[in-house]
């Protein structure tokens, strides 16, 4: 993290607080960035690096994750609120929106419920498919991950990254160790709380009107997003563009980074507000 970067807390419904760090001001066009699951804002520092010249760019630690608030099970549980009242909490103006994954569904559906508060859209593999999903089995996979996640607190940063560079030997080092902080930082009872309602990503996209990119990776490296759907999401968004990165899976900037910036920042530039 820089030295010049910003960081504060916001207070959003039933007094959650939301971390945050930010890159400027508000004298240049704003980026809200909202990560994935197990993810936090710094996650993103990397990309706020290379584009902080020309956006005002903030990373959220979304509800439960990062330095937020721990989960309360007698609070409200809505990420897309959340979202909505930290852009109006930090008095924004139609900020770009751009998500991964989690926060690419966060993303969308704020998009679709609010067209009039965001000036563009980037969803960076969103958990949009046409399978039917086998509930059953999703509980159970979140089971998993909430005890891979207790199993990695046992774990050291260093610990993890060593794991993940041998997992997945071609990811940015880079964002390694904020990466793995993250999994440290997570609150695991956020596992009981998150739900993978099968959505109807057609209706999200046809209210979407905004400007927005969808970006994916390869079906075979993990990539959720395949090009089927992704043509229809573009045909059906009233301003899409699809962007497909070969060598990535569902991780596309951690996997295949100079490709994805390149990408981003064409679309950023035709598409931000002057």
């Amino acid at each position: 993290m820089r030295n010049n970067w910003i960081q504060g807390t916001v207070k959003v419904g039933d007094g959650i607080e939301l971390f945050y760090t930010r890159t400027g001001n508000g004298d240049k066009p704003t980026l809200v960035l909202a990560h994935g699951l197990t993810d936090s804002g710094l996650c993103w520092h990397q990309f706020a690096e290379d584009v902080e010249s020309n956006y005002d760019v903030i990373m959220y630690d979304a509800y439960g994750h990062g330095k937020s608030s721990r989960i309360d099970s007698n609070k409200r549980f809505d990420l897309v609120a959340d979202l909505n009242e930290l852009i109006d909490a930090l008095n924004l103006n139609r900020p770009g929106i751009i998500g991964h994954s989690m926060g690419a569904a966060v993303a969308a559906t704020f998009a679709a419920n609010y067209p009039e508060k965001l000036a563009l859209l980037v969803l960076e593999d969103p958990p949009w498919t046409d399978l039917k999903l086998d509930q059953g089995k999703l509980k159970k996979t979140t089971e998993e991950w909430k005890q891979q996640n207790l199993a990695n607190k046992k774990k050291t940063v260093k610990e993890l990254q060593r794991q993940k560079q041998k997992e997945s030997p071609n990811w940015e080092e880079a964002i390694l160790p904020e990466w793995a902080q993250a999994k440290l930082d997570i609150d695991p009872a956020f596992f009981d709380h998150i739900s993978f309602d099968q959505v109807n990503w057609q209706d999200l996209a046809k209210k979407i009107t905004v400007p927005t990119l969808l970006i994916t990776g390869d079906n075979n490296l993990g990539a959720i997003v395949t090009p089927k759907l992704g043509v229809e999401a573009v045909q059906t968004f009233e301003k899409g563009e699809f962007g497909h990165i070969s060598g990535a899976g569902h991780c596309v900037r951690y996997e295949q980074y100079k490709p994805y910036l390149t990408m981003m920042q064409i679309f950023l530039k035709r598409n931000a507000p002057k």
